[in-house]
């Protein structure tokens, strides 16, 4: 049912973008920003890793920490407080894929006037477990006062992976109440998360 609902949905945003009213003119759009940890600063170090602040979108610093083999990010004022700087997968995982020390993050916005005002961000994590290796799509609101992840996508499972992101950031982050935990959408099974 959930894919049937995405395809009519996909149906009807390849038709809006065929479309040429006024309302058609200013589509959703994204944004990207880089990690490069070497650029950022470095606010905590440990045994296993450390935090850095990195600069994001129009102002919005982005928080990257590491421990016990997992990453956790978050952006806004005061991204390390925020909820997105406690969740990570289950799965060992980076941001950086195996021999990078830099890594794309996805900011869906909305315009007002020129400002762009982001709602979403999208992270792909590389994951590993038991001799698995996989990626995994990581959707997080990205509100005034909360940072969240509302979703994950295996990007190894789901043959178009990044428009079922872009469709969940674009449908469930605005509303998304911070005090639930994600879901996973589509198809799974192929990257441990």
């Amino acid at each position: 049912m959930r894919s049937l609902g995405f395809a009519m949905v996909l149906g009807g945003c390849l038709a809006s973008a065929l479309d040429h009213s006024p309302a058609a003119a200013n589509p959703v759009k994204s944004l990207y920003t880089t990690v490069q940890l070497k650029a950022c600063k470095q606010v905590k170090r440990h045994r296993d890793g450390g935090a850095w602040l990195c600069e994001g979108l129009a102002g919005l610093p982005v928080y990257v920490a590491e421990g016990d083999l997992r990453q956790f990010l978050s952006v806004g004022a005061d991204a390390p407080k925020r909820r997105a700087a406690t969740q990570t997968l289950g799965a060992f995982n980076s941001i950086f894929e195996n021999g990078s020390d830099r890594a794309t993050i996805e900011w869906r916005f909305d315009r007002r006037g020129e400002r762009q005002i982001p709602y979403a961000i999208i992270v792909r994590f590389h994951t590993a477990q038991d001799g698995r290796k996989g990626d995994v799509l990581v959707v997080s609101k990205v509100g005034a006062a909360e940072t969240c992840h509302v979703a994950y996508v295996d990007a190894l499972a789901n043959s178009d992976a990044i428009t079922l992101a872009r469709f969940v950031a674009d449908k469930q982050a605005k509303t998304f109440d911070c005090r639930n935990e994600p879901r996973t959408e589509g198809a799974t099974g192929k990257s441990p998360m």
